[in-house]
């Protein structure tokens, strides 16, 4: 599906097994042949979906130029070790930071199933749900291969996607090194999962050490850094194309203000962090998305720790969160 003309940028919709259905990849056709953006996840049904746009737009795996990823979570990067190998070599890009996380956790598996553990663990998630949870992780993991060899990206260098120039902007929040796309000529901002226009972004703890501390600090200096852009258009990875980037900043950094409050009075005189995430998400969330709701939680907490409005205490081993 074309969805910006002047900058030959197709809208690949891919199928997730999720609440979250889809991703929204691009792809970019140029003179001389294709650049995608994103890849989804590692499954039959990704593949099926770039195969059966290969056929319809004509194009051939050597007319693949290369592969850009926004970030490391596996609808984003899954399936790029596959469109590397369909392509005959063509190099996949990613930033720097979340090319680290990749061999991190994904490559890793024994060390992020232990240390999302023990993190959750040590804030107050119960054994059987615990185990559960991990669960998701690991069979998450086999989406992610075969793995791409990367070629590495620093935010504000410049890259060639189809025919037109676009600056890498480290965008942290979502993942430590998030990078979205933007092309100055025409104002479009290939957003990744940084800026969406209905949902908010994912903003999770990860595990110390190696992972940034404060995450949604990082995010809300990240999405007030868009408005310099003056962006009159985001295409996002979920959701569809946008133009009202400055009110949709706004409803962000109103949601997460607000979510702050509430977090900060659920934890009163003393909280785990599981115990807030009971209080502040919906009960009907599937394991997948309750490791979402408690990691985004934990990010919250933090956020109010780093601002001196919480304190932590860790009797028994678990941490206990408490206004100050």
């Amino acid at each position: 599906m074309m969805i910006h003309e002047q900058l030959g940028i197709y809208k690949v919709r891919l199928p997730l097994p999720f609440r979250l259905n889809h991703v929204n990849c691009h792809a970019i056709k140029g003179t001389n042949g294709w650049w995608l953006v994103d890849a989804g996840l590692s499954r039959e049904a990704t593949k099926e979906g770039w195969l059966q746009f290969f056929e319809e737009q004509t194009i051939a795996p050597s007319d693949i130029v290369g592969i850009f990823i926004t970030h490391f979570h596996p609808d984003h990067y899954g399936c790029s070790g596959w469109l590397q190998n369909y392509s005959g070599g063509a190099p996949v890009y990613i930033g720097e930071i979340d090319a680290d996380r990749i061999n991190r956790y994904w490559k890793d598996e024994a060390y992020i199933l232990r240390a999302m553990r023990v993190l959750f663990r040590d804030n107050g998630m119960p054994d059987d749900v615990l185990t559960k949870v991990v669960d998701t992780i690991d069979k998450l993991i086999p989406f992610t291969t075969p793995h791409a060899e990367l070629t590495t990206l620093e935010g504000g260098q410049v890259v060639q996607l189809g025919d037109h120039k676009y600056q890498v902007i480290l965008t942290p929040g979502h993942t430590d090194g998030h990078i979205c796309f933007y092309n100055k000529e025409h104002g479009v901002l290939l957003s990744g999962d940084h800026l969406l226009p209905e949902i908010s972004s994912n903003i999770s703890l990860w595990p110390q050490p190696g992972a940034d501390p404060n995450p949604l600090d990082n995010f809300l200096r990240a999405i007030n850094s868009i408005r310099s852009l003056k962006c009159k258009c985001a295409l996002p990875a979920h959701g569809k194309p946008f133009s009202n980037i400055e009110e949709r900043i706004c409803q962000l950094e109103t949601h997460h203000q607000e979510r702050l409050e509430l977090i900060k009075n659920c934890a009163g005189r003393g909280a785990t962090a599981y115990q807030v995430c009971q209080q502040v998400f919906r009960q009907d969330l599937s394991v997948h998305e309750l490791r979402f709701a408690m990691a985004e939680t934990l990010a919250h907490l933090v956020y109010l720790m780093f601002k001196g409005e919480l304190e932590e205490s860790s009797p028994d081993g678990v941490n206990i969160f408490s206004q100050r």
